[in-house]
C-alpha cells in the first residue's frame, strides 16, 4: 500500500491540494473566456483529482522497476507506456466530466477540446514529475532502511559482549571466595546462576521496561553483596514514573558493575553506591555514584563496559542518548539521559 494511504490525515491533505490545484486551473481557464468561473472550476476539480490518484501509480511502478538496477532507456520504455496510459485516464476523465456538465454550462464541452493539448502536456509532466519524486522517496526509504539494519547489527554485537563480561569477572569473584567463604561462594553461584538466566531472557529483547532492568540490576547486586557483605552500602531513588518507561536492555548493570569493581571493591572499608533515576517529561535520567580511593592502583575506568554503554546509546538514539561523566577528588558518577518512552 502506497505510504500516503496508511494514514487518513495524509491522504485528507494530499487530496486537498489537489482540489486547491483543480480550483486554481478552473480559475486560470475561466479568466480566458468562453465559460465561466463556476463551470470551468466544476470541470477542472475532478479532472485534477483524478491526476492526483493517478501520480500515486509511479510508486508501485518504481518499486518493480529499481533506479539503480535497469539502463535509461530501459527505464523510459518502462514508464513512457504507463505515464501515456495514465494521460489517457485523466483526459477521458475530463471528456465525459465535460460532456455531464454540457447541458448546464453550454460551451465547457469546446473549452476543454481547447485545451487538450496544453492540459496533455501539463499531465504528461506532472506524472513524470511523480516518478522522479517517488524514486527519489524509495532512495531516502532504502538509505533509512540500510542504517537501522546496521545500527541494529551494531546493537546485536555490542550486547553480546555484555554477558562474557560479566561472566569473568563474576567467575573471578567467586574463585577468590572459594577459599575464604566457601558458603557465601555457593550463594554467589546460584544467585549468579539466577542473574544469567534472567539477562539471557531479557537480552532477547530490544528495550525493556526500566522495572525490569533495575530489577536485573539488584540481582547482580545481589551476587555482589555476597561477596563484600557490608562494605557494599547502597541508597536508592527511584522515581517511580521511570518504572513503564522502555530502555535498551542491559543497559543499567555494567554501570553498576563499573562502580562496584572501581569503587567498592578498591576501598578497605567499602563504600556506598547511589542509583538514582528521575523522568524529566520526555526524558529518562538514570545516575550511578560511587566513592573511590585516589591512592589506589591506577585503572581503565572507561573500560568495555562504559564505552558499551555509550556505544549502544549512540547506535539507539543519535544525539539524544548521552552518557556523562563526573570525577571529583573521591567520588566518581555516571549519568544516562535518554528519550522515555512507554510501552
Amino acid at each position: 500500500m502506497h505510504p500516503l494511504l496508511k494514514n487518513w490525515r495524509r491522504s485528507l491533505i494530499y487530496l486537498a491540494v489537489w482540489l486547491e490545484l483543480g480550483v486554481m486551473l478552473g480559475m486560470i481557464a475561466a479568466s480566458s473566456g468562453g465559460v465561466g468561473r463556476e463551470a470551468a472550476i466544476a470541470l477542472a476539480v475532478p479532472t485534477m483529482l483524478m491526476l492526483g490518484v493517478v501520480c500515486l501509480t509511479p510508486y508501485y511502478v518504481c518499486l518493480a522497476v529499481p533506479l539503480r538496477q535497469i539502463a535509461w532507456w530501459r527505464l523510459l520504455q518502462r514508464h513512457l507506456p504507463v505515464a501515456i496510459v495514465a494521460s489517457s485516464a485523466v483526459m477521458l476523465t475530463g471528456w465525459l466530466v465535460a460532456d455531464m456538465l454540457e447541458s448546464r454550462w453550454p460551451g465547457l464541452d469546446r473549452l476543454f477540446t481547447k485545451a487538450s493539448t496544453v492540459l496533455t502536456l501539463f499531465i504528461t509532466l506532472t506524472y513524470l514529475l511523480s516518478v522522479a519524486l517517488h524514486y527519489a522517496f524509495h532512495e531516502i526509504e532504502s538509505s533509512r532502511r540500510a542504517e537501522i539494519l546496521a545500527r541494529e547489527a551494531q546493537l546485536r554485537a555490542l550486547k553480546a559482549q555484555i554477558n562474557p563480561h560479566f561472566l569473568f569477572n563474576s567467575l573471578n569473584s567467586i574463585s577468590a571466595l572459594t577459599s575464604l567463604d566457601p558458603a557465601r561462594a555457593r550463594e554467589m553461584c546460584i544467585g549468579l546462576a539466577d542473574f544469567l538466566r534472567a539477562s539471557l531472557r531479557l537480552g532477547e529483547r530490544d528495550t525493556v521496561p526500566f522495572s525490569e532492568e533495575l530489577a536485573l540490576t539488584n540481582m547482580y547486586l545481589d551476587v555482589e553483596q555476597a561477596r563484600f557483605g557490608k562494605r557494599l552500602r547502597l541508597v536508592r531513588d527511584i522515581d517511580p514514573a521511570c518504572n513503564d518507561c522502555e530502555v535498551p536492555a542491559l543497559i543499567i548493570q555494567p554501570l553498576v558493575e563499573n562502580a562496584v569493581k572501581h569503587g567498592v571493591a578498591m576501598m578497605a572499608e567499602g563504600g556506598e553506591i547511589l542509583l538514582s533515576g528521575h523522568r524529566d517529561r520526555d526524558l529518562l535520567q538514570f545516575r550511578v555514584s560511587n566513592p573511590f580511593d585516589p591512592e589506589a592502583p591506577v585503572q581503565d575506568r572507561n573500560g568495555i563496559g562504559l564505552r558499551n554503554v555509550r556505544a549502544r546509546l549512540e547506535a539507539r538514539y543519535g544525539n539524544a542518548g548521552k552518557m556523562r561523566i563526573e570525577a571529583t577528588e573521591r567520588n566518581y558518577e555516571v549519568t544516562l539521559t535518554f528519550p522515555a518512552h512507554t510501552s
